[in-house]
């Protein structure tokens, strides 16, 4: 096809509003030490060969700080030995240039605009801010003067006049240099000796300061917190690497004289040694088209380097959560930086981690201007991906070692005091009605294993209720099954009052389904055979339950896609085919999702979901080794509806010993948990979790054995707050739309009213327990 002739006539240069253009081309830097690290880029940049070719040895800078004295003006400046010429002063004038960094060899280098020092000397200072070079016997001086945010302060020129401060003959450099340090009431003595040595030997320095910083109270420099933004920020890391930096504030110099360092992170203890992979050649995009990470080796491959935390980094927000990032750099240059929490989104362990992505192919495609992060695109896309999947990995690995190992006979002691203490609580809650607000346990009582505060109980057992399908049980092969949860079990006397039993299992057949004496099913090989219980020491037992194990083949989910809103339940179909052809909707699986939060959304035995957390995940079911091919995509979208708490009385269960009534497993533990831990589907199930991984709660029941007192005190202080908490979401649901917006401090009042209140009526009856062990006062006085 023949390409049209353009028809245009121009007759002007391209335009641009100055002001605008100024007001878009700095307003990226915001503070003090996103200037400064620019400044310290540039230093780091200027000491390249094809610029001052500043051998390594010498490769040495000083910040200078100086506060307001008298009539003098506080100012800030950085010295380094580079030299700059009519060369660089001319190249730094023009606004967005791209060959600013530049000067004629093609070097596998940085390039900049040259906006990030000059958009700081612009933005910061309402004084004269300037750059001051001195090489070859010559001064070059220019700068901006002017009204803060005005196109007259942005248009740079020479200092004092073109005559003066334009490639000016000099006639002493030690004249030179004393006048740059007279400013700030130093000598060229007073710098640190390797500078010092350095400037002498090479008879060259660059001066770039500004009078007047923005933001400085009174004129003072709080130059500790500065230096240490400074230090922690993301562009200063390859600087602080290639350049030795000191500090000189009124005078002094600080850090001890010792030039300016990252500061260490204490490694994981066991992950000590950085992981270091190599960025595969050919990296997926989600929609599995394929990206190279080296221009189909045109560029060298690259490596991730992921390190870890001693500490968790995102809590500690001045030291480390500025450093919890993966830097994006090529050998030679800064690219950017994301959040670890951006790119492995709610992975468990993560904030423990944090590492650096070094790929030549990133430069210059996915250099964005300020450099605060890559370039959005294919290649960044891909390798995110990438580095979430190694975060994933290493993160499960730090997880595993996080997980306290518990006593398992002193987890069963502390469950059955649980359980007293959960009935016993009752007595002090607001009225919801009998019953008990979960099953999430497998005790010798009813359901839940407590029962509400109103419950009678009764003492002589006549009969065993459960629920059943009527086509019986029918389990994947593999699986192991809580029979006691998922039948509803509960023991009844005459009045169908519940009474507290042991319960007995049996199997006709253990090689096919075995059960265990807490009635743990375990479905071994395809077949079928019968279940039954029996109330222990008694005849009283129910009919045999069938029970078939499906050697499963493959299953197909439908719907395919779901959207759930928060803290409600939808149900997910599976039908299952079995190796003879045999198909059934009814048959227990494993459910599994993809999400890195592993309670984006708990799914039970049977397929029904429930929306624990806003996000996205893919849910697969099966069983033996067998899983759903196409998984079933879940959006859990927010709920405009308040969503309704679960009846009963609320119930206070255990981790790693308790099942979870969303999911009919154990809930574990989280060491990024509160203590006493309730999410959106707990609360549509009314319970709460004691989280025995919580480090309070972890180090309380490591001390039950040999300090039981101690561990009683955590026990029953946490129940307290249980209580207390219900009864302020009592109160503010009471009120509705009645409510309205109140200080913290009102609440706070509310709260300490409650606590007060109810730590006075339960404590009377808890301290025999507590300092004890002596019986709960279950019937009140």
């Amino acid at each position: 096809m023949k390409k049209e002739k353009m028809t245009i006539e121009r007759n002007e240069t391209i335009k641009f509003h100055e002001k605008g253009t100024l007001e878009a081309v700095t307003r990226w830097i915001s503070s003090h030490g996103d200037g400064l690290a620019e400044l310290f880029k540039n230093v780091r940049r200027q000491y390249q060969v094809d610029r001052a070719n500043v051998p390594d040895g010498q490769r040495v800078a000083v910040l200078l700080l100086k506060d307001a004295a008298g009539n003098r003006p506080a100012r800030i400046g950085l010295l380094d030995v580079g030299g700059a010429t009519l060369e660089d002063v001319t190249a730094w004038s023009t606004w967005q240039d791209p060959d600013a960094s530049r000067r004629g060899l093609k070097l596998d280098e940085e390039t900049t605009q040259g906006n990030g020092g000059k958009a700081y000397m612009y933005r910061f200072f309402t004084g004269v801010a300037k750059i001051l070079g001195i090489r070859e016997g010559r001064r070059n001086c220019k700068g901006f003067e002017g009204e803060a945010g005005t196109v007259e302060r942005g248009t740079p020129g020479w200092i004092p006049t073109v005559a003066e401060g334009r490639e000016v003959e000099i006639s002493s450099f030690d004249a030179e240099l004393r006048a740059a340090l007279g400013s700030y009431e130093i000598t060229p003595n007073d710098l640190p000796t390797r500078v010092k040595a350095v400037i002498k030997s090479r008879q060259a320095f660059t001066l770039v300061e500004g009078e007047n910083p923005v933001g400085v109270y009174k004129g003072r420099i709080d130059a500790e917190d500065l230096v240490n933004k400074v230090v922690r920020h993301e562009q200063s890391t390859l600087c602080l690497e290639q350049v030795d930096f000191f500090v000189i504030h009124n005078g002094q110099s600080l850090n001890d004289g010792k030039k300016l360092t990252l500061p260490p992170i204490t490694p994981y203890l066991g992950f000590e040694s950085p992981s270091i992979v190599q960025i595969p050649d050919e990296l997926p995009l989600p929609d599995g088209e394929m990206v190279s990470s080296t221009e189909g080796g045109k560029r060298e491959a690259g490596r991730l380097t992921l390190h870890t935390s001693a500490e968790n980094m995102q809590a500690a927000y001045k030291t480390l959560r500025p450093r919890w990032q993966i830097v994006y750099r090529t050998k030679h240059q800064m690219i950017g930086a994301k959040p670890v929490a951006e790119v492995a989104v709610t992975t468990p362990g993560s904030q423990f981690i944090y590492g650096t992505v070094e790929l030549p192919a990133l430069e210059p495609a996915y250099v964005e201007h300020g450099r605060r992060r890559p370039k959005p695109g294919p290649l960044v896309e891909a390798i995110d991906h990438f580095v979430a999947h190694k975060i994933r990995e290493l993160a499960q690995k730090i997880n595993a070692t996080r997980q306290q190992k518990q006593d398992e006979h002193e987890l069963d002691e502390v469950f059955r005091e649980n359980q007293r203490l959960d009935e016993f609580k009752n007595r002090f809650l607001p009225e919801y009605g009998d019953g008990s607000g979960g099953t999430g346990n497998s005790g010798d009582g009813p359901p839940g294993g407590g029962g509400g505060g109103g419950t009678k109980w009764g003492y002589v057992p006549e009969s065993i209720a459960f629920s059943m399908w009527d086509q019986g049980l029918h389990v994947g092969k593999g699986l192991s099954i809580p029979l006691r949860a998922l039948l509803n079990v509960s023991v009844r006397d005459d009045k169908n009052l519940p009474v507290k039993a042991m319960i007995e299992w049996f199997t006709s057949d253990a090689k096919i389904a075995s059960v265990s004496g807490d009635g743990i099913l375990e479905a071994r090989e395809k077949g079928q055979c019968q279940v039954w219980m029996q109330v222990k020491n008694t005849a009283i037992k129910i009919e045999a339950i069938d029970c078939v194990v499906w050697s499963v083949d493959h299953v197909l989910l439908t719907p395919r896609d779901i959207e759930i809103p928060l803290s409600t339940r939808e149900r997910i179909t599976a039908e299952v085919t079995d190796d003879e052809g045999n198909r059934s909707t009814n048959v227990l699986l494993e459910w599994v999702h993809d999400a890195d939060d592993p309670l984006i959304v708990r799914i039970s035995r049977e397929g029904v979901v429930t929306g624990n957390r806003l996000g996205r995940t893919a849910v697969k079911a099966g069983a033996g080794g067998v899983w759903s091919r196409i998984p079933v995509e879940i959006h859990v979208v927010p709920n405009p509806q308040e969503p309704k708490r679960g009846g009963g009385f609320p119930r206070l269960l255990l981790t790693d010993r308790d099942l979870d009534p969303a999911t009919g497993v154990k809930r574990p533990g989280d060491p990024d948990q509160p203590p006493l831990w309730q999410e959106p589907s707990d609360w549509i199930n009314n319970v709460w979790w004691l989280n025995l991984q919580s480090p309070d709660a972890a180090f309380a029941f490591k001390k039950h054995a040999t300090e039981p007192t101690l561990w009683r005190t955590y026990h029953a202080e946490r129940l307290i707050e249980m209580v207390v908490q219900v009864w302020m979401s009592e109160e503010f649901t009471r009120k509705g739309e009645g409510q309205l917006p109140e200080f913290w401090a009102d609440h706070l009042g509310a709260l300490n009213r409650h606590r007060v209140r109810i730590a006075q009526q339960m404590w009377k009856r808890l301290e025999s327990y507590v300092s004890g062990g002596s019986a709960l006062d279950l019937e009140g006085e």
